[in-house]
């Protein structure tokens, strides 16, 4: 089982390495594949952020702890996809206009203000560098679980993130949209997989929600209180359906505005809800964990009962699908951070080649600061990490606000929201208070809205002459406007 796990990362490797095709490679290509992927490719660069790690180690443990309110997790990507479907194309004309290749470019260019821009992209990056420490943190527990060495699962962690870095230099999204196709198909694969193995093996008498309802039949309701209850479920859903619909997750900028046309960009929302259904098979293989007396909020709940349900050779595909559903959403993500770099916090006056360096230079140290931070102090960064969607929320209303025609509020305005909101986010984790259990994202988005709205009053109406769309990027080196 050891010599599968490295056999799967190199294969997962391989295949990202492949991925760079032609000889022309420049920073658009690199960042947001030339603006030239189909249908199929951004489907499943977009479908690439439901499967990570969390599949395996996440849902079914909530589940154990929570029950029904497991499902918030379909709840928001199916809400998530109707704010796509509606901004998504949006997002996408102007970035092909105008040659923006982040969130931030966004924000700067119709903001008229760098500042905005770089605040946004430093939040991004803060925020975002501990969604590919999660995925290393969880390659290891399923290595270590799998192989019952805990050894080698820190030699996997090693060995992923030098290879994962390595097609990431090499092929950048090209290498990620590749990937990606191996390890949706994988996952899929393997969830069918350890659905019927668990289902045919474990079956309990009356079926497994009698069992459940028996045992447990707290769990098959969302309770009014608790770590669970229904103020947690509304506003996870509303955070996490909000921050995903409007676009704040920096990872969904690459699969947007990489797609050849705007009709691409909108048919896949129409598909991918249809997609979601394979989250509920965690979430059912949970319920049976309950139904056979696992007990406790344990992560390992879905690797356990496919352990004790299916053969060596069947665990073994198991294994190869969570390793590529840690190692492709890292590698997006520093393709992610990169690109924010490259595009946002280094001199405008560097030409292309330059950049594009940059955000290879900015790869490789990402890549050994996640690593140090996982070997040594994974605590930090798992913390940090439950403020990712909350934090980058606080974007939602100045990206609505840039798709207008003409924009109607100052960049100080939305500054200023923006860092309220963020205070309100930062104070709630650090002091431990919440407003009766409702996520800090959403009580700071509250704030957010407020002091944005108070200071635009106060400072009047946008004077004709500002806030229309401008024709060009000016300043931006390397923008591809076709």
């Amino acid at each position: 089982m050891i010599a599968t796990a490295l056999l799967g990362l190199v294969l997962i490797a391989g295949v990202g390495l492949l991925g760079r095709r032609g000889g022309g490679f420049d920073l658009s290509a690199w960042t947001v594949g030339g603006r030239r992927f189909g249908a199929v490719a951004t489907f499943f660069l977009q479908a690439g952020e439901i499967f990570t790690t969390f599949t395996f180690l996440g849902i079914s443990g909530v589940v154990l702890g929570g029950g029904v309110a497991a499902m918030y997790l379909p709840s928001y990507l199916v809400l998530g996809y109707v704010g796509m479907f509606l901004v998504g194309p949006l997002m996408w004309r102007l970035g092909k206009r105008h040659g923006y290749r982040t969130n931030s470019d966004l924000l700067a260019h119709r903001f008229g203000s760098p500042v905005l821009g770089g605040l946004t992209a430093v939040l991004a990056v803060v925020f975002f560098m501990p969604v590919i420490q999660v995925q290393l943190m969880g390659l290891g527990t399923i290595v270590s679980f799998v192989t019952g060495d805990a050894a080698t699962g820190t030699t996997s962690v090693v060995v992923a993130t030098l290879l994962v870095l390595l097609f990431v230099v090499w092929s950048g999204l090209h290498g990620v949209a590749a990937t990606s196709y191996l390890k949706d198909v994988l996952m899929v694969v393997a969830l069918v997989i350890i659905g019927v193995g668990v289902i045919a093996t474990r079956q309990p008498d009356g079926g497994v929600f009698a069992a459940v309802h028996d045992g447990a039949r707290h769990l098959l309701t969302i309770r009014p209180g608790g770590e669970y209850g229904t103020a947690w479920y509304v506003s996870s859903v509303l955070v996490s359906g909000i921050g995903f619909g409007c676009m704040t997750l920096p990872s969904s900028w690459p699969a947007v505005l990489s797609g050849k046309s705007a009709r691409a960009v909108a048919s896949n929302h129409v598909w991918l809800p249809l997609y979601t259904v394979a989250v509920a098979i965690p979430v059912l293989v949970g319920f049976y964990a309950v139904a056979g007396g696992h007990g406790g909020d344990d992560d390992s709940a879905l690797l356990s009962l496919a352990q004790e349900s299916l053969p060596p050779w069947l665990l073994a595909v198991v294994l190869i699908a969570g390793a590529a559903c840690a190692m492709v959403p890292a590698a997006g993500g520093l393709v992610v951070i990169a690109t924010l770099v490259s595009s946002n916090l280094v001199p405008e006056r560097l030409p292309q080649r330059e950049r594009l360096r940059a955000g290879r230079i900015t790869a490789g140290v990402v890549s050994v600061l996640v690593l140090a931070l996982t070997l040594g102090r994974p605590d930090l960064m798992a913390n940090l990490y439950l403020l990712t969607y909350s934090g980058v929320i606080q974007l939602a209303p100045a990206n609505l606000l840039a798709l207008r025609a003409r924009v109607p509020v100052r960049a100080s305005a939305v500054l200023a929201g923006l860092i309220a909101g963020e205070c309100v986010v930062l104070g709630s984790a650090v002091s431990g208070v919440s407003l009766f259990g409702i996520s800090s994202g959403l009580v700071g988005l509250g704030v957010n809205l407020v002091v944005l709205a108070a200071v635009a009053a106060v400072q009047g109406r946008v004077p004709e002459t500002g806030g229309a769309e401008p024709e060009r990027v000016a300043g931006r080196s390397g923008s591809t406007v076709e």
